[in-house]
């Protein structure tokens, strides 16, 4: 059984989707991994237990079609560290967004892939995962096994295999959107911005008003 480290690379540490990830693939795992530890970028990393691991799972929000500046600066540490381990670790990453599509993470994954060709880590495969902050507030009420999520669900069961197994063939990263109309997604997205304006004694109306239009 392997030994797997999972790291939360979201600046907003336990409150963010990417926590809400690894705890749903933590629940497939509890069965079939000896051992796991779980680190958050914002706190002290014991990086002797990262690159011990069998596997590195890092889960992180997409920034301007980019890593965030703390995983960024975890990938230069690690780097660093890297140098004096024999040890080659399998690295995986879930990547979450706010666009509806996950393909959006798709440059994300491809840097992680270069890290690992210059590091010798070994790089498996990514998961993007789109409509990231829809995943996280409705996890109480509709399951990640759920017709709704169910591709995100499989693709964890994907990942906790591959580790399992110990695989080494190539595999594509998975890409993923949430099984309803993606108009339906905008409207609740553009909603909850109206929702959200009326905190602040912003109307509808202001929000879409453009008083600067006629003047340039």
């Amino acid at each position: 059984m392997a030994k797997i480290c999972f790291i939360n690379g979201s600046p907003r540490g336990k409150n963010s989707a990417s926590k809400t990830f690894i705890d749903e693939l933590c629940k497939i795992t509890s069965n079939t991994i000896k051992e796991t530890n779980y680190f958050s970028l914002n706190d002290q990393l014991d990086y002797g237990k990262v690159v011990d691991s069998d596997a590195i799972v890092i889960a992180f929000p997409l920034y301007v079609d980019t890593l965030p500046s703390s995983v960024i600066e975890f990938l230069e540490a690690l780097e660093l560290f890297s140098k004096n381990i024999t040890k080659q670790p399998k690295i995986y990453a879930i990547v979450n967004c706010g666009f509806f599509e996950g393909i959006q993470t798709k440059n994300a994954m491809a840097l992680f892939e270069n890290f690992c060709l210059k590091t010798g880590f070994i790089w498996r495969f990514g998961v993007g995962i789109g409509a990231g902050e829809f995943m996280k507030l409705t996890k109480d009420i509709i399951p990640i096994n759920s017709d709704i999520k169910r591709e995100v669900y499989n693709a964890f069961i994907e990942l906790n295999e591959d580790i399992v197994n110990n695989k080494h063939d190539f595999k594509e990263s998975l890409f993923i959107s949430p099984n309803f109309p993606k108009s339906e997604f905008i409207a609740s997205a553009d909603n909850g911005w109206v929702e959200f304006a009326k905190t602040f004694s912003v109307s509808k109306e202001q929000l879409y008003s453009t008083p600067l239009k006629n003047t340039l």
